[in-house]
């Protein structure tokens, strides 16, 4: 995790498959509710982003995800970055959470 403002917790995986229209790289990520409260759509919701980076660290791509569900206390959500560009330029990924006014 690059920042997190949130109480979210995250866990992630990152696979590169062969598609038929070629190579997709793919950030599979879980996001618990480790916080007091159950995060809901209203107000502010969090906002994950994940950057998608070459070696010298320059960003190729970026994605970014709002919940349109709300999550309850130890209550977790599934996300999906996939990438299908410029696929063998990227050596790394970065994760941010942060808090957007719904």
């Amino acid at each position: 995790m690059a920042a997190n403002e949130t109480p979210l917790v995250f866990s992630h995986e990152y696979a590169t498959q062969g598609t038929a229209s070629g190579t997709r790289v793919l950030v599979e990520v879980t996001a618990e509710n480790d916080g007091d409260e159950r995060i809901t759509t209203e107000g502010q919701v969090p906002n994950v982003t994940c950057r998608f980076l070459d070696d010298d660290g320059e960003r190729l791509h970026e994605a970014g995800r709002q919940l349109v569900q709300p999550v309850g206390v130890g209550e977790s959500t599934d996300m999906e970055f996939p990438l299908t560009i410029d696929t063998e330029d990227v050596t790394r990924y970065e994760l941010r959470s942060v808090w957007v006014k719904a």
